[in-house]
């Protein structure tokens, strides 16, 4: 008897409380397209996040190389007169044209080099381009009011072309000289060291490391 009543019992309520099939799936319908509307709306905010934050980055490089400067590794650039930020590239070249005349008459003597990047070099993380030479350039200028740039292809003395080196226009009779510079200045090892320009000879013999 217990088990007869038992059987009635259990599936009366369920089939009574059970939904009809289209209504689940109208349900399952609606549920789908919230999901839709919404992680569409999380990748329109996501993109458009993206969007500004490229176009904030190019503006604060922008203001690195246009902006008044404060010194070696400040992240910013040399007062009103400082290179032009339109073309770096040309920028640089027209720079190298300007000092030309003092670095031939450096030719023979000692000098500091401070300086040297090509586009594609990365140094502690960090690659290059010629914007940010540009912008390396003016802040050393900033600090060191004799540097002066010059083209590596331009001298037999460096080992490779294509460099933009930093020099201080402050000739010294000896490379321990150019380098105690270097020294008084307070400036890293890889930094600062002696270098010596010609047309003639070649690496060797005409760069000392500190």
């Amino acid at each position: 008897m217990s088990q007869g009543s038992a059987g009635p019992g259990r599936t009366g309520p369920a089939s009574g409380s059970r939904p009809p099939p289209t209504a689940t799936a109208v349900a399952a319908l609606v549920a789908s397209l919230l999901v839709l509307a919404s992680a569409l709306t999380v990748f329109l905010l996501r993109d458009d996040l993206l969007n500004r934050r490229v176009v904030g980055t190019a503006s604060a490089a922008a203001a690195t190389v246009g902006g008044p400067g404060t010194g070696v590794g400040a992240g910013t650039t040399t007062p009103p007169g400082s290179l032009s930020a339109g073309d770096p590239s040309a920028a640089l070249q027209q720079q190298v044209g300007n000092d030309r005349s003092r670095a031939e008459g450096l030719v023979g003597r000692w000098v500091p080099q401070i300086g040297s990047k090509a586009p594609g070099l990365v140094v502690n993380g960090r690659t290059f381009d010629e914007s940010s030479i540009l912008a390396d350039f003016t802040v050393s200028r900033s600090r060191f009011p004799q540097a002066l740039l010059v083209r590596s292809d331009d001298f037999t003395s460096f080992r490779r072309g294509g460099f933009w080196v930093t020099l201080v226009a402050q000739p010294f009779a000896t490379a321990q000289d150019a380098n105690a510079w270097c020294d008084q200045q307070g400036l890293l090892r890889d930094d600062c060291f002696a270098k010596r320009l010609s047309h003639t000879e070649g690496p060797e013999g005409n760069s000392l490391a500190r």
